[in-house]
């Protein structure tokens, strides 16, 4: 049996496809409800998404919702919203194409003129940080305007502070890129437009509620893990309660500080490296307002005087009427979230209308934590994992739903090479 600790995105798809490949799992996950991160909460009409609040329906994201009888609820936004950036004073269209970067009044022309130089500036250098690597690149302008904003926004997380290596060399690779970006960049951002931004009409939650129902038992919510000890065959894993249940692999699908926590003082190398991850801290802020704003949303440029990092129109996007998430915090005031609700909501409410001219009124605030990608990951990569563990987070390889999917995918491939279902029958 495959013990899998943790019932977010990644711990469900994992265990999903490992019982389509045959294989005898059981996930364990401490709160009430699946989904970690994931989860959605209805506020009267509006469903507020606590975590991601939007997918892409890409092929492997519209064949999981297809497998989960999820295809009917559904619900996509247009392809061709417009996304923008706050910067000098208001509104302006970030350009996702190369007619709009030719049009675009978010950079003045000597700053287009260096972004068109960047086919012939090098690639990525031994130890770079993504920040002087796209400054390097595409010049100081575009990088406060556009790309920092874009890219630090991802992870809520300052791309000075980034290594190339741990955040972006494997998209760049993925993308074929070897010199230069900016073309594959246009490429890419068109193919995607092409792909619409999706949710389901429950919110994003109601995805791994689904796979939890379609794992018929096998997932067992309210049962923390206390202690994993390795045996001479597997693993002896104790739950709350002090039931004890024998696994011959185990998978980590919990954030770090619970990893560290489980695998205590017998790999004490393993251990600090996972304990001194950074995680980022970031506050949502929920507004309900009347507007005439058709976007995405807007990104808030570096060196403007908002706390905004960023605000998602769920609005147009689908249909959630006059909803506006707003974030803040992160890396770029990590304290701000120990600040008391009323406070985060007031300056969420005043920055929105400096940038959008409406008032809103407060509907919630949450908080939540993202990976940040910076110089804590460098000890990871040299960590050796004990016999019979694997990891699948979003903290050991790509983050987003998309890159939680296909991760997941990867290692139930190849967990039941490892472990083929006739000597499991064998076993039983």
């Amino acid at each position: 049996m495959i013990g899998i600790v943790g019932g977010g995105i990644s711990g469900l798809v994992l265990a999903y496809e490992l019982r389509h490949l045959g294989v005898d799992v059981t996930v364990w996950e401490a709160e009430s409800v699946p989904g970690g991160v994931m989860r959605s909460q209805l506020h009267k009409d509006l469903v507020l998404e606590l975590g991601p609040q939007r997918a892409r329906l890409s092929d492997p994201f519209r064949q999981l919702v297809e497998s989960v009888g999820l295809t009917g609820e559904l619900v996509t936004a247009p392809t061709d919203l417009p996304l923008y950036v706050y910067h000098r004073g208001r509104l302006r269209r970030a350009p996702l194409s190369f007619s709009q970067a030719v049009s675009t009044d978010l950079l003045p022309w000597w700053a287009k003129a260096r972004v068109l130089a960047e086919p012939f500036t090098a690639g990525p250098r031994v130890g770079e940080h993504v920040g002087p690597f796209l400054r390097r690149k595409f010049g100081g302008a575009a990088y406060r305007a556009l790309l920092g904003p874009l890219y630090g926004g991802l992870y809520a997380s300052d791309p000075d502070r980034m290594p190339v290596r741990h955040a972006l060399q494997r998209t760049l690779v993925e993308l074929g890129v070897g010199r230069s970006i900016l073309w594959r960049m246009f490429r890419g951002a068109a193919q995607a437009g092409k792909i619409p931004p999706c949710s389901f009409r429950g919110g994003l939650g109601a995805l791994p509620l689904a796979i939890a129902e379609k794992l018929e038992g096998r997932v067992r919510l309210e049962t923390p893990v206390r202690a994993l000890r390795k045996e001479a065959r597997g693993w002896e894993v104790t739950l709350d309660g002090a039931e004890i249940v024998r696994a011959d692999t185990v998978v980590l699908a919990c954030p770090s500080d619970t990893a560290a926590r489980l695998l205590g003082g017998e790999y004490p190398e393993t251990v600090a490296w996972l304990s001194a991850l950074r995680y980022n801290r970031l506050a949502l802020v929920y507004l309900k307002a009347e507007t005439k704003l058709h976007g995405l949303g807007y990104q808030v440029a570096f060196g403007e005087s908002l706390e905004t990092r960023g605000v998602t129109w769920n609005d147009s996007l689908f249909g959630r009427t006059g909803l506006y998430t707003v974030y803040l915090g992160g890396m770029k005031n990590p304290g701000l979230c120990d600040w008391d609700d009323g406070r985060i909501a007031a300056i969420a409410c005043e920055e929105f209308e400096v940038a959008t001219g409406y008032r809103a009124e407060v509907i919630q605030v949450s908080r939540t934590l993202i990976p940040a990608w910076d110089d804590t990951w460098d000890g990871l990569e040299e960590v050796e994992w004990p016999p019979d563990l694997h990891v699948c987070s979003n903290y050991t390889a790509r983050p987003g739903i998309l890159g939680r999917i296909t991760e997941a995918k990867r290692l139930a491939a190849a967990l039941a090479k490892e472990k083929p279902p006739e000597s499991i029958s064998r076993r039983r």
